[in-house]
């Protein structure tokens, strides 16, 4: 089949941005409404099934099938002896909500979306339990939208309660501890804000069980940024709530409610760093990186709340190791550390003295820690390169771990290895990387390789299972990770040496894995692929327009393109702080030199490309994909350019199993059409 031809304006759109002339050839592709948009999506959609719908991809898609039969499950989360979680059962497309009443109770279904909707596309969104197990607040989204519904129902007697709440976009949920109502997050309605707009603007609400949430009382949020992201907690006794403003990806403020004075009152603003807090009885503990790379934990009490930082004692000094996370139960502190991008869990008391480690395995990485401040039992899930998650169970009564679920592995993780390997940037920076393969694999220099990144938003890649992989692996081809800044692994510094005016940094580094993959024969480059999604798709693109010798194919997941007129659609506003302003002279020259879909250039060899997006995609507007493809093919003569555009998919949200696999399918079909792996 031959590329579809494209239809062009006779007239390009052209911005002046700061006396900046910038030509957009295929600006038309923006109105995804448009006749001639939707004709385009439906031409290249079956030109790309002209290439990959064939004996390969079913070949592929039969095997995805079988490693997805399996049960898959999240830690529980426990309430006064009840146990709630979410669980998806092998002919499932969605997980399923449940509650045990106490450990070896008999489950519960209490929210199955499965058979909701004909295309199985509705999820559960989030959700969130009342603080005596009562209520459980729920909120269900469909078609890959992520903005939900918001539904309350009744433990016990597994029914909902009448009211309903929409425009809940990952809501955060806040009880109160007598069940009487909570506090939420919460979009406008629409008609209420600028078109365009209806994503952001994030609210604070109080809803009282039983009234209608029209009437629900405004809590935080009135004149406030519209990009501002806002997360909630509430103290043990009810009285304090904790409201976290993002202000930037790297800085927030913390807000104090005091549901007595019904004020609001600052506890940290204006301060260059991320603040994130967790009430215990008689105080707070917060992590923090303020003077701290890589974080530490103050401790306020709160009968001097609102005492200055430089007042707060430091419970837990920052280490040379990342602090990811920390939590608390009853009576110890739970933090999870990053020692070179894979996991170490270490137990504190309340006081702050070390009493014990967690041993993991090696390359390992916890996948949440369950717990709350009110008991000592908790639970945490571990998962690397070769095995699914097992989820063990602390039980304080006996003092004890142990293996509370797992799940079938399809491998046999004595037939493989993962290795963790630097190289060095173009700047001299020293740059991780993990590197997965089959034990037997020889160093010939062709063996089929896939080099996977994302760089941004302080975002951490650790060791995690892939099923979704495993037939590639299984067949003797290699998966790699490259820990690049822009990411997080290494605390604020390495997230800020890959953005803004560092931007560059994260495809110079990921440049460098790419080669060391190369200059030590785990692949060359006729059998090297990349692979990204989203920021992640940004980076790949990239890389391959300023390096189209380095790699033979290029994989964007519902990637960023179009650099100068991102901020305009969806909520990618926030991420001008990530990025740069395209309306500022000095960022838009920045950005210029390395958005991907402004330096294509006609003569060149690009790689092969092949773009997956999703039609209400929100975050990422499946134009950036749109655009990419409509030039790169109008330039790419001698290799194929691809996109697939999945129907009633978002980002990522709600995606049934049966759309994953086709994907996903389609993304091991057209890496071992220009990889070669031999199947």
């Amino acid at each position: 089949m031959k590329i579809p031809q494209i239809k062009k304006k006779k007239i390009d759109a052209i911005d002046f941005i700061s006396g900046i002339s910038i030509t957009d050839p295929y600006r038309w592709l923006e109105d995804a409404e448009s006749l001639e948009t939707k004709d385009w999506i439906g031409t290249q959609n079956s030109y790309t099934n002209s290439f990959l719908r064939n004996e390969t991809f079913e070949m592929f898609s039969d095997e995805l099938v079988g490693n997805f039969k399996t049960v898959d499950f999240s830690n529980p989360i426990f309430v006064r002896c009840k146990y709630f979680y979410k669980e998806r059962q092998p002919d499932d497309d969605q997980f399923a909500l449940y509650v045990k009443n106490g450990i070896d109770g008999n489950p519960v279904k209490l929210v199955d979306p499965n058979g909701m909707r004909g295309d199985n596309t509705v999820t559960i969104a989030f959700w969130s339990v009342s603080k005596t197990g009562k209520y459980l607040a729920y909120g269900l989204s469909q078609g890959g939208d992520e903005m939900a519904i918001m539904h309350i129902k009744d433990v016990d007697t597994g029914i909902n309660l009448s009211e309903q709440i929409p425009r809940c976009r990952y809501s955060k949920v806040s009880w109160l501890p007598d069940d009487l109502g909570f506090f939420y997050t919460r979009n406008p309605w629409y008609g209420t804000v600028p078109k365009n707009e209806e994503h952001l603007h994030i609210k604070i609400y109080f809803h009282k069980i039983g009234e209608n949430p029209e009437n629900d009382e405004l809590i935080f949020g009135k004149d406030r940024p519209k990009d501002e992201m806002l997360s909630l907690s509430i103290s043990i006794d009810g009285r304090y709530l904790a409201i976290s403003s993002a202000r930037t990806w790297t800085e927030n403020d913390i807000y104090i409610y005091d549901r007595d004075t019904k004020q609001t009152t600052p506890l940290v603003v204006g301060v260059s760093a991320k603040f994130s807090l967790k009430f215990l009885n008689d105080k707070i503990i917060i992590r923090t990186n303020y003077n701290a790379n890589n974080f530490k934990i103050f401790s306020v009490p709160l009968s001097n709340l609102f005492s200055p930082i430089k007042e707060w004692e430091e419970l837990i000094p920052e280490r040379k190791y990342l602090l990811q996370s920390a939590t608390a139960t009853k009576s110890k502190i739970i933090a999870t550390y990053l020692v070179n991008a894979h996991s170490k869990v270490e137990i504190f008391d309340h006081g702050g003295k070390e009493i014990g480690e967690i041993s993991l395995p090696p390359y390992s990485s916890v996948a949440g820690i369950s717990c709350n401040a009110e008991d000592d039992e908790f639970f945490y899930g571990v998962d690397s390169f070769t095995f699914p998650k097992i989820t063990y169970r602390y039980s304080p009564s006996e003092n004890k771990f142990e293996i509370y679920r797992k799940t079938d592995n399809p491998i046999n993780p004595d037939n493989y290895i993962v290795k963790q390997e630097w190289c060095e940037s173009k700047d001299g920076t020293k740059v991780p990387m993990f590197i997965f393969h089959r034990k037997d694999m020889s160093a010939d220099k062709t063996n089929p390789a896939i080099l996977y990144g994302y760089g941004g938003f302080a975002h951490i890649d650790t060791p995690k299972f892939m099923r979704n992989f495993v037939p590639w692996i299984k067949r003797g081809g290699i998966f790699a990770v490259a820990n690049i800044r822009g990411n997080g692994e290494f605390g604020e510094k390495w997230h800020k040496g890959g953005i803004r005016e560092n931007k560059q940094n994260s495809f110079d580094d990921f440049i460098a894995v790419a080669e060391h993959l190369i200059k030590y024969k785990y692949t060359d480059r006729d059998h090297l692929g990349i692979l990204g999604g989203s920021n992640g798709g940004l980076l790949v693109s990239a890389v391959a327009i300023q390096r189209p010798d380095l790699v033979k194919a290029v994989c964007a997941r519902v990637p960023l393109t179009d650099m100068i007129r991102f901020p305009k659609f969806g909520i990618a506003s926030r991420w001008i702080n990530e990025y740069g302003n395209p309306q500022i002279k000095e960022d838009l020259q920045k950005i210029l030199k390395w958005s991907p879909y402004h330096n294509i250039k006609s003569g060149t060899e690009y790689p092969s490309f092949f773009f997956i997006t999703a039609s209400k995609d929100t975050r990422v507007d499946p134009l950036h994909a749109r655009k990419m493809t409509a030039v790169l093919q109008s330039v790419n003569k001698k290799n194929r350019v691809l996109i697939f555009t999945e129907m009633e998919a978002g980002h990522g949200c709600g995606k049934p199993i049966k759309k994953i696999i086709e994907s996903q399918a389609f993304l091991l079909t057209f890496f071992t059409q220009n990889l070669g792996l031999k199947i």
